[in-house]
């Protein structure tokens, strides 16, 4: 769990400080969760998370988001926060999703950051809005030192990433391993044990 970690530790030293904020994660999977944790241990104040699928919406809930909206069921909740020009000082884009972008940064105050998490195909976004708004667009792709910053949290049991931990499974139940690591709506995290 330290690598993916890190890369979630990565984005949050890419997005400045969080310090009181309020944050927008788009995409509960495995990095939009663990960025959902790494803000919270980064002074996040208000942590909001977004995806299209209720199981990974609890999972959300469990490592510290405050408040979940499901994109597919009730987009119209997260435009709520649009008004008056946006809300989120901060969004974390984890699912690659063209909507998923957009649509948070509609709810981005002015000047607020919006780092690009996951990966997905070439995507258009509304220019006049980024400019007249002043917002930064960064994107981030691995980790650095945060590896070993990973590692320490972990360690010392300053982050609980237990609630994404699906399973453990010895190297003889690989292949049922990876069937389910492969569904989503089964699994988070799922480890080999050698």
């Amino acid at each position: 769990m330290a690598e993916p970690f890190a890369m979630a530790l990565h984005a949050v030293k890419r997005s400045g400080s969080l310090a009181n904020k309020r944050v927008l994660v788009t995409g509960c999977g495995p990095i939009g969760a663990l960025a959902i944790i790494a803000a919270r241990a980064h002074g996040a104040s208000e942590i909001v998370a977004t995806d299209v699928m209720d199981e990974v919406l609890k999972k959300a809930l469990k490592v510290g988001a405050d408040r979940v909206i499901n994109s597919a069921e009730n987009p119209e909740r997260l435009s709520d926060y649009a008004a008056n020009k946006g809300y989120f000082d901060v969004q974390f884009e984890a699912s690659g999703n063209e909507r998923a972008m957009l649509s948070g940064l509609e709810a981005l105050r002015p000047q607020s950051t919006l780092v690009q998490l996951g990966l997905g195909g070439d995507i258009s976004f509304p220019q006049n809005m980024v400019v007249t708004k002043e917002i930064e667009l960064k994107g981030t792709f691995r980790f650095h030192e945060e590896f070993g910053l990973a590692v320490d949290l972990i360690n010392r049991r300053r982050v609980d990433l237990s609630p994404l931990l699906t399973g453990v499974y010895p190297i003889d139940e690989a292949v049922r391993a990876f069937d389910i690591a492969g569904d989503r709506t089964q699994s988070m995290k799922v480890q080999l044990a050698f």
